[in-house]
């Protein structure tokens, strides 16, 4: 599995100025008499095809704020896995945390409220009036909610993921949070269609703080139960 800046790779079709170099792929294999690299990308049912070249520049591209520095991950397989209700467990007291305690302020509850500051400057750095421009608030919405976060930045995805763990181990509170963080998910929607329609009307951004605020405090909450629910786990 490998790091990949994602305008270089041709096939995803999007523009130059989209650059985000966190997007993961895995090479499924290599035809270097063709130059051409085979990956398979969750965006698709089908392998993908991209020259060696553009590999190469997806891969080392240097552009912020997550440059890819060339990642490359392999995975070894355990003989013996971990119970699922342990591994489900461990997996939600890490992410609360995580989410709780981020190492840096573009992370995690305190990255939306960091968020919330920075977006009402959006309309003076980022003039809509330029063409260019306006595209990164469609490129914002797009990925918000319709490429690769299953909409709702990934509150949805975690919700049912909550609902379904809660049912698997008889906890009645899981499916609860569940349900608050699905309402998270529907906050998070209204966002990303502001921020797609602040080019008609500026005064967006500061309607979508408001809601940012809302969110961090909502998600602090749920967040603070989840990290109580399995205090024994590590």
């Amino acid at each position: 599995m490998i790091t990949v800046d994602m305008p270089q790779l041709k096939y995803l079709g999007l523009p130059e100025q989209a650059h985000f170099g966190g997007h993961c792929v895995v090479v499924a294999g290599l035809d270097e008499d063709k130059g051409l690299a085979y990956i398979a990308d969750t965006m698709f049912k089908d392998l993908q095809t991209a020259t060696l070249k553009e590999l190469e520049e997806a891969r080392s591209s240097t552009f912020k704020p997550f440059p890819p520095e060339n990642k490359w991950v392999t995975f070894e397989f355990p003989s013996q896995l971990t119970p699922i209700e342990v591994a489900i467990r461990k997996a939600i007291t890490k992410t609360a945390r995580d989410m709780l305690y981020p190492p840096i302020r573009n992370l995690g509850v305190r990255g939306i409220n960091h968020f919330a500051g920075e977006i009402v400057k959006w309309p003076k750095l980022f003039p809509p009036e330029n063409e260019l421009l306006r595209q990164l608030y469609e490129m914002s919405y797009i990925m918000m909610e319709e490429d690769g976060t299953g909409g709702g930045l990934f509150r949805y995805l975690y919700s049912r993921f909550l609902k379904e763990a809660g049912e698997l181990l008889g906890n009645k509170e899981l499916e609860d949070l569940s349900q608050r963080y699905h309402h998270t998910g529907q906050k998070w929607t209204t966002i990303a269609k502001l921020i797609r329609e602040t080019p008609k009307n500026s005064t967006n951004v500061h309607e979508a703080r408001k809601i940012l605020l809302e969110v961090a405090k909502e998600e602090t909450g749920v967040l603070s139960s989840l990290a109580r629910t399995f205090e024994d786990f590590k």
